[in-house]
């Protein structure tokens, strides 16, 4: 199993740009991920109600597993429970990635989106993950530290923290852009 992912921080506006470019080259849908009692599935991410916000003021935010259209993907059963729950998740999934939206919490602090795949080797999984990579540096400023920056988020680089764990962390986990 090979491993690929990549972070970068982008406001609102830089992740509109970047996935109606991704979505226009590539015909795919997204899934939702977790526990849940039905299937959640939308072809434009863009008009998902926290499309670019952050909810939980942390890293880990908003998942979504990415496939073509032609895709469903397979729902893994919770073995501890005896109701409809099922989890989705990129392990029985190989082709796909993996889509953490991040976004602006509370108006103070950006955390990063993170795209990644555990499938790299997969045909599908390194088609969709390239795309998606090449799609979010057409509307990248600079890369720092690991992280790509968006156009907008640079510009608003003075008005917000950048944070890469928690908005409970101390400021000096946070990515200082120069």
């Amino acid at each position: 199993m090979t491993t690929k992912s990549f972070r970068i921080f982008v406001t609102k506006e830089d992740l509109i740009s970047i996935f109606y470019d991704f979505q226009q080259n590539n015909n795919i849908h997204y899934f939702k991920c977790g526990l849940m009692e039905d299937l959640v599935e939308i072809s434009d991410i863009t008009k998902e109600p926290h499309f670019g916000i952050n909810i939980r003021g942390n890293h880990i935010n908003n998942q979504w597993v990415v496939c073509l259209s032609d895709t469903s993907p397979i729902k893994r059963k919770n073995k501890f429970r005896v109701d409809n729950i099922f989890f989705i998740d990129q392990e029985l999934n190989k082709a796909s990635v993996i889509i953490d939206i991040g976004g602006l919490y509370e108006n103070q602090a950006l955390f990063p989106t993170e795209i990644s795949t555990i499938w790299y080797e997969n045909e599908t999984s390194k088609h969709l993950y390239t795309m998606l990579k090449k799609s979010c540096k057409k509307f990248t400023h600079c890369k720092q530290n690991g992280y790509l920056i968006g156009k907008d988020a640079y510009l608003k680089r003075e008005s917000y923290r950048f944070c890469t764990i928690s908005i409970d962390s101390p400021s000096t986990y946070d990515l200082k852009l120069k």
